[in-house]
């Protein structure tokens, strides 16, 4: 049996305890409530696998615009006008689409997975990306009001999967419980993997962890570890 190729995470930590990182051509979401940084975690993992030469990738926005998401993540030091990840890290903003669409009065005519997957197949084909991060899917739900979002998702995923990309998609946690990693109950089961952030309050201090919850054919670190950002060599650390 041929051995798995990996993309690291360049999670200092996480690697090492994940058989060297994420299989190629693996689907994993990225789950957490407000402010536990999966936009972070996610944009530092692309960045930094296409900084060490590993991987080319798309960063789709919906939580956030483009200048917003770039000068976010160049106060934590990521810079993507950087020489060495400027023409191998491509932020498409699809709010900017909707609103052009609004304009002219045909976003509700739209098949908009049919057109994101139309998209994303032309950018495979012209620039010939690897890494897919989406953030998120619930953004992206809510903001083309699609009837039937569990079928969309089985689109989706079927079309990254025959695209051959590493895609990392953004989720809430949700239920009454917030213990459902994404909002409509497919999610997790059609991903490869999981990795699920949380944040821990107490008094003024806020710590956050990760945890990988499945990770398919990997051997993965089990429990939830703390994660600490790393500003002078631009990676998240876990203890």
């Amino acid at each position: 049996m041929s051995e798995i190729e990996r993309i690291p995470t360049h999670i200092v930590g996480l690697d090492e305890k994940m058989q060297g990182g994420i299989p190629r051509g693996h689907i994993v979401i990225v789950a957490g409530a407000s402010g536990a940084m999966k936009s972070s975690v996610t944009f530092s993992q692309l960045y930094n696998a296409v900084l060490y030469g590993e991987t080319s990738g798309i960063y789709v926005t919906l939580e956030q615009g483009k200048d917003s998401l770039r000068s976010h993540m160049a106060n934590m030091g990521m810079n993507v006008d950087d020489a060495r990840v400027r023409n191998r890290i491509a932020i498409i903003d699809l709010a900017d689409l909707r609103v052009q669409l609004d304009e002219q009065g045909m976003s509700n005519r739209i098949d908009w997975m049919g057109q994101l997957i139309k998209q994303l197949t032309s950018y495979r084909q012209s620039i010939g990306f690897e890494v897919l991060v989406f953030d998120s899917l619930g953004a992206f739900f809510t903001l083309t009001k699609m009837e039937n979002p569990r079928d969309e998702i089985f689109r989706l995923y079927e079309a990254v999967r025959r695209l051959g990309l590493t895609a990392f998609f953004i989720c809430e946690m949700t239920g009454s419980d917030h213990k459902q990693f994404g909002e409509y109950g497919v999610e997790d089961y059609l991903s490869d993997g999981v990795i699920h952030l949380v944040m821990e309050r107490s008094g003024d201090d806020v710590k956050r962890k990760l945890g990988v919850i499945k990770m398919r054919h990997t051997d993965h670190l089990l429990g939830y570890k703390e994660m600490t950002w790393d500003s002078d060599k631009q990676q998240f650390h876990i203890a």
